[in-house]
């Protein structure tokens, strides 16, 4: 077993082109220079494409680029069978939020404070002074905001896996408030909104929009930001 207190530790940097089967690979070369314990870059599952690792989006999963679950379990039989141990560079308030591809960052920008992943961001809600309730301020727009509209760089996208509304900024995706799309429901909306969705106009959102939650009184009812 290798010592409790690490004596001599070598820093592995994992990426697409140096994985767990790479790390594998020179544990003996390790162990022969004396190192106790491998100390690794962050290795849950990142931004696609990272060379560092700390753009986490999702801590409950190995990085699928590094290998996943699978690499993972021969690098720790590797390490076993020579007496090495392991250091995660676990840093948890690095993570990345930037693109559509952090579920909680997005459930929290949907739901706002009653998100159940609100508290692991630290989020002032009350730092827009000049707006009529909290939220967040984020610097995604490239210009002006009317600008922005008049080139078309923001738009209403539909996301047909979630079944949910997007306002689409760039190659970032915000999730609007479910109560607040009651309107898109309305009778006069439903051609705009066919047209925003698909340009033929013939949209298939509404076949998929079924029960009682799509009906914008249903939606009204959902529960508020806070709640």
């Amino acid at each position: 077993m290798p010592p409790a207190i690490p004596v001599a530790t070598y820093r592995l940097q994992f990426t697409a082109n140096f994985d767990f089967d790479a790390a594998a690979a020179v544990v003996p070369y390790l162990k022969a220079l004396g190192i106790t314990h491998v100390y690794a870059s962050p290795f849950m599952k990142a931004r696609k494409g990272s060379t560092h690792g700390y753009d986490v989006v999702d801590h409950a999963k190995i990085n699928p680029e590094l290998g996943g679950d699978a690499g993972f379990d021969r690098l720790s039989k590797a390490l076993l069978a020579h007496d090495l141990g392991l250091i995660l560079d676990f840093v948890p308030n690095h993570v990345g939020v930037h693109f559509a591809d952090n579920p909680w960052w997005l459930d929290v920008l949907e739901w706002g404070p009653a998100s159940p992943h609100a508290v692991s961001f630290d989020i002032d809600w009350e730092l827009l002074p000049y707006r009529a309730r909290g939220g967040v301020l984020l610097p995604i727009i490239g210009s002006s905001y009317g600008e922005a509209l008049e080139k078309g760089d923001i738009e209403l996208r539909y996301d047909a896996e979630e079944g949910s509304f997007r306002l689409g900024i760039s190659s970032i995706g915000c999730p609007l408030r479910p109560s607040g799309t009651a309107r898109f429901y309305a009778a006069p909306s439903r051609k705009a909104v066919r047209k925003i969705a698909k340009p033929d106009g013939n949209c298939s959102i509404w076949p998929r929009v079924t029960g009682d939650c799509a009906t914008p009184t249903a939606r009204r009812r959902l529960p508020s930001r806070r709640s």
